[in-house]
């Protein structure tokens, strides 16, 4: 009996001591996932204030010293983007819009090549009339602004033109395809904008030209050589010129080339 006893008795100490392991290990488990959740996602979320912090400010976000500290510039740095990144966006667009006018103007467009007067651009010259699709290398040498006692020195009719800005164009245009450019009008593609990016108009006239603004002549062109021209164009109010641009073929709203000074 007394063996029974004994054995009895160390059988409920034993179901005992395993209840309490039992009741212990979920315990413990949970603390150990408290843990984690109060590092690892810190960490993260360090890690997420980073990225952020880099994106929008240059990367503020990596100084945090401790999970809660992480946690805290992460949660910092998120609430900022939504603010600066519609400011970066703002800004970007400003700088896009600056970008797209030559000179920094607001308003004038934006070419393929944009360089200075007096420096060369190649552009494409595509004519269906006469098949032709040939290379050119053009340079705007000058733009200045004219006069109308000019045009009617020369017997040019000036109806229209009161209250506008003429404008002389001159350029030295080379061909530099197989096909000679007689009876084309490559200078047909330049566009003259004033500073607010008004566009001119052809003021000239090819019958009757201008001492100080002579027409050019295309006719027997052939490969290599070169034609000097001006063109007379008027522009609406009194600003002055601020941009020659040469259109696309397929499209006159884009520009391969443009000169400004």
């Amino acid at each position: 009996m007394r063996s029974n006893s004994m054995k009895l008795t160390v059988a409920v100490l034993a179901a005992a001591t395993a209840l309490s392991l039992a009741a212990c290990g979920p315990d413990n488990s949970d603390a150990a996932g408290g843990a984690a959740a109060a590092t690892t996602p810190a960490g993260a979320a360090a890690a997420g204030g980073a990225t952020a912090g880099g994106a929008a400010t240059g990367g503020a976000g990596g100084t945090a010293t401790s999970p809660a500290a992480a946690g805290g510039a992460a949660g910092a740095a998120g609430g900022a983007t939504t603010a600066p990144s519609a400011g970066a966006t703002g800004a970007a667009g400003g700088a896009a819009a600056g970008g797209a006018a030559a000179g920094g103007a607001a308003g004038l467009p934006k070419a393929a090549t944009a360089v200075k007067v007096g420096q060369p651009a190649t552009v494409e010259y595509i004519d269906k009339t006469f098949d032709m699709n040939n290379k050119l290398e053009i340079t705007v040498t000058g733009y200045e602004t004219g006069s109308i006692e000019d045009l009617k020195a020369a017997g040019v009719s000036t109806a229209g033109l009161e209250g506008r800005t003429l404008v002389y164009v001159s350029y030295t245009i080379k061909n530099l395809g197989d096909k000679k450019l007689s009876f084309s009008a490559p200078n047909s593609k330049f566009l003259v904008f004033d500073q607010e990016g008004k566009q001119g108009s052809f003021a000239g006239n090819s019958a009757k030209p201008l001492p100080k603004c002579a027409a050019p002549t295309f006719q027997g062109a052939g490969k290599g050589m070169e034609v000097k021209g001006c063109d007379v164009v008027s522009l609406p109010g009194k600003a002055p010129a601020a941009l020659v641009a040469y259109t696309d073929n397929a499209d006159r709203t884009k520009y391969q080339a443009s000169w400004s000074k």
